[in-house]
């Protein structure tokens, strides 16, 4: 979940999932993408990221959430993910979390969430959404999440390509590139389905108040 602008530290991981309806756009894919509801991590993946994120670490598919946070955790050793493990960056970026009197600049706004399941503590995220609008989030473990705005989504996907470059071996760096620019939090879905008709990615989206689950799919 980083920035390629941004210079990459540390070890990352990332994650996917979607249901919905769907619609095409000029580019020939669909990207009105959404999930929302208790199970997830147990909802099957749309056709085109199951494969994408097949190809990427060398399997037929990834069909659920689920599987995907199983996968992301073999690739960074198979246990609980440490802080030290987290994506930080070397400088300032627009993604923070704020841990007591002490802040981690992180290359995805992402890992902030991950943070506070992790530290079992509750951690103030901010970040940038593409189009420049602030979405915070005051996140307690891995089972409060509080956002602002209240109507936040982010987004999770992967590049078209990415498999092509990992050969189906994937590197932690190969994930940095093929996942972190899509993992993004916008104010609401809408400006979600504008940014994602136009980027070369399978992704899709959902509440940002559920990202959770993810986070402690990753850690546990």
């Amino acid at each position: 979940m980083c920035d390629s602008q941004n210079d990459i530290t540390t070890q990352n991981h990332a994650g996917a999932c979607c249901t919905g309806e769907a619609q095409t756009t000029s580019r020939g894919r669909t990207t009105d993408r959404w999930l929302d509801g208790s199970d997830v991590l147990d909802v099957p993946l749309p056709a085109d990221l199951q494969s994408a994120l097949g190809r990427f670490v060398g399997k037929e598919s990834v069909d659920t959430l689920g599987e995907w946070a199983t996968e992301i955790r073999r690739l960074t050793g198979g246990g609980s993910i440490a802080v030290e493990e987290l994506c930080h960056a070397s400088a300032e970026t627009d993604h923070w979390g704020d841990v007591g009197d002490e802040r981690y600049y992180f290359q995805c706004f992402y890992d902030a969430v991950i943070l506070a399941a992790v530290e079992e503590r509750p951690v103030d995220v901010h970040t940038v959404s593409p189009g420049g609008t602030v979405v915070e989030a005051r996140a307690v473990g891995s089972d409060e999440l509080s956002v602002t705005p209240t109507d936040a989504v982010f987004s999770l996907g992967i590049d078209e390509h990415a498999g092509e470059r990992s050969g189906g071996d994937p590197t932690l760096e190969d994930g940095y590139a093929a996942i972190c620019p899509y993992v993004r939090a916008f104010p609401d879905r809408e400006a979600y389905e504008q940014w994602a008709a136009d980027v070369p990615a399978a992704t899709v989206a959902l509440p940002l108040a559920g990202a959770t689950d993810v986070a402690s799919a990753l850690v546990v």
